[in-house]
């Protein structure tokens, strides 16, 4: 038999380590917590559907968040209309300018500040998908208040809040992580239900080349 020749190749892999749901302040500390263990860099947040897929945020937001925004708006156009003509723009929990309350990544993934992106999903759903431009002079805020807070003491758009507006696959979602603030079935429990936090690996892919007898 010839000599045989054996190639080592190194290929990056992610393996998912946990599951760790609805993070609200605890943001900041959880991800410091997982540099410590694993090393900025070597871990990721991803979402992993029932169906199997992996998803990466910039899929979420748009298949999951404007797609839901999209179908929740086509199907209560006077809604739309009612935002679009009385606001100037949707913010969530910190006001922010309008050009910045169109980029998904504005207030997404940065130390000090709540994930913040839903808000950017609704802005996007309506002017650039439904073609409805605001028109009104003052933002509304969209987000919900603590659970059992009254109507009368919610922000004034808690009615279109992520966890208010139905995923349009909500047969992709992973059984829910705990207890939460949101139904399991809207855009929210979709990205809660379904986010992992994902570590870094190696492993090595032998080849075995001019395996032949002579």
């Amino acid at each position: 038999m010839s000599e045989t020749k054996e190639q080592l190749k190194i290929h990056e892999i992610w393996f998912t380590v946990e599951k760790p749901g609805y993070l609200g302040k605890t943001k900041d500390a959880k991800e410091a917590e997982w540099n410590a263990q694993y090393g900025e860099g070597n871990w990721r947040y991803a979402w992993e559907l029932a169906s199997g897929e992996s998803l990466d945020f910039e899929q979420v937001f748009w298949q999951v968040y404007v797609a839901g925004y999209v179908a929740y708006f086509l199907s209560h156009r006077d809604e739309a209309l009612f935002l679009v003509n009385n606001y100037a723009y949707a913010y969530d929990k910190e006001l922010i300018p309008k050009d910045d309350a169109f980029d998904p990544y504005f207030l997404y993934n940065k130390a000090g500040h709540p994930n913040q992106f839903h808000n950017v999903a609704l802005n996007i759903a309506l002017e650039w998908f439904l073609g409805l431009p605001f028109l009104g002079e003052k933002p509304i805020q969209v987000r919900e208040g603590k659970p059992g807070t009254p109507a009368d003491k919610q922000p004034e758009g808690y009615l279109w809040s992520p966890g208010r507006i139905p995923a349009i696959r909500p047969d992709l979602i992973p059984p829910p992580v705990g207890d939460s603030w949101y139904n399991n079935t809207s855009i929210e429990g979709f990205y809660q239900n379904a986010k992992v936090v994902q570590v870094k690996g190696n492993f090595q892919k032998v080849t075995f080349l001019n395996l032949r007898r002579t």
